[in-house]
């Protein structure tokens, strides 16, 4: 994000975003956004400090059309997305697409917005969605360890390995924690205090005993040791994700329109 006095223009107000009583201009390619400054102080960290009172002298940034923000790598279709938690018209229903809780999600996590993140975070926890997309999503986001216990627990409990697209995705760390998790699980061994992981593993482990494959919990599953199935196998959570992955992907990418 700068501030800027370069050329605008081209520049043309936001046909929905330019809000009578707005007192910050923001700027996204060619449409400049004028809201209220208060949601963006009250709720960002980063925008707290760019919006700091100015020296002596010096305007105050994003308070008028020459001083506006410009957001960088950021288009408007982004924008309106994100603005939108703050101006949804049916107040507490925050119904829209996985793509756009994503992108919610990736503008909030880069702009400090923390209740912002936990909102995105909560709605797409109740959409369907490959477990193994999710668990890179919410790393990506560093989304707290608590909500990643149990999607780490089903990747664990299915009974199958990580293929190769799954483990470049997740990076080498993770699929070392994963088939640190599984060894564990399958030969009812500990992880000891040498053992990298041990705490983050000790909870996956617990976690494992509530995942449900093939419809029966792990727990009461015969002859699956720690509570965790033989053979190939998919949790019904994975099973019925995988069945809608199409659906999740579609559009989505990273949730940002093609950007990083």
């Amino acid at each position: 994000m700068t501030d800027t006095r370069t050329t605008l223009q081209g520049v043309k107000p936001h046909e929905k975003y330019h809000l009578n009583g707005g007192d910050l201009h923001i700027i996204a390619e060619d449409r400049e956004f004028c809201v209220h400054r208060y949601f963006f102080e009250r709720d960002s960290a980063k925008f707290r400090g760019l919006l700091a009172s100015p020296s002596p002298g010096q305007p105050r940034k994003g308070s008028s059309h020459l001083t506006a923000i410009k957001l960088d790598g950021v288009s408007v279709k982004e924008f309106e997305i994100f603005l939108w938690v703050f101006y949804n018209p049916t107040y507490s229903l925050y119904d829209t697409t996985f793509s756009e809780w994503s992108c919610i999600l990736h503008l909030g996590h880069e702009w400090q917005f923390a209740e912002v993140e936990k909102l995105a975070v909560r709605e797409l926890e109740k959409m369907p969605m490959p477990v193994v997309d999710r668990i890179v999503l919410y790393q990506k986001h560093n989304v707290s360890e608590d909500l990643l216990l149990p999607h780490f627990a089903i990747v664990c409990a299915r009974g199958s390995p990580l293929d190769l697209d799954e483990s470049e995705r997740l990076g080498m760390s993770t699929v070392v924690l994963i088939n640190q998790t599984m060894h564990f699980s399958y030969t009812k061994s500990s992880p000891t205090a040498k053992t990298a992981n041990t705490a983050l593993i000790v909870k996956i482990l617990a976690h494992i005993g509530e995942v449900k494959v093939n419809g029966t919990p792990t727990s009461v599953l015969p002859n699956a040791p720690n509570g965790v199935a033989r053979g190939r196998g998919n949790s019904d959570s994975e099973s019925e994700n995988n069945k809608t992955a199409e659906k999740s992907r579609k559009g989505s990418g990273n949730g940002m329109g093609g950007k990083s």
